[in-house]
């Protein structure tokens, strides 16, 4: 599993931007933690904020299953907002959203809302004009990952 040096936001959306150096997390590679199911190219992130508690709650790593298919309807979904100056956004919330029927058969959303679970938080009406990107499912959170060393070979001169 690949660890991301961005925070997922468990609140409004947040950036690199938003944080002091010190609360980067360094990118690298992790082992899934048991129990939970393991998926090629998954990632782990950092929670920011409280909007998700009691599930999840400050500074616990986020994982995600980058394959967003199928209907994102009441899942926890990973969120990027494109929107601000090239500053990439993210957050982690309920997927809502309200679908109107066309007459040719087909569908487009009437409005899509990001739900918190703490309710001293408020939901994020996604803009119609916005350009928002689901990055993945939320699969889990654990308060600790297991960071695994790359290999590192030295090279050995050869006599």
């Amino acid at each position: 599993m690949e660890t991301k040096e961005f925070r997922v936001a468990c609140g409004e959306f947040v950036g690199l931007s938003d944080m002091d150096l010190r609360e980067w997390e360094e990118p690298g590679k992790a082992l899934v933690p048991d129990g939970l199911p393991w998926a090629a190219n998954m990632f782990a992130v950092r929670a920011r904020g409280g909007s998700m508690e009691p599930k999840i709650r400050n500074r616990m790593w986020c994982l995600f299953h980058p394959d967003v298919v199928g209907t994102r309807q009441h899942r926890f979904v990973l969120v990027e907002d494109r929107r601000r100056n090239g500053m990439d956004r993210y957050t982690l919330k309920k997927y809502f959203s309200r679908k109107t029927d066309l007459p040719d058969g087909a569908w487009e959303h009437e409005e899509i809302w990001l739900i918190p679970l703490n309710p001293a938080y408020s939901p994020i009406r996604l803009e119609n004009d916005g350009v928002y990107r689901i990055c993945g499912w939320f699969v889990g959170a654990v308060s600790r990952i297991r960071r695994v060393q790359q290999f590192r070979y030295r090279y050995v001169p050869v006599e």
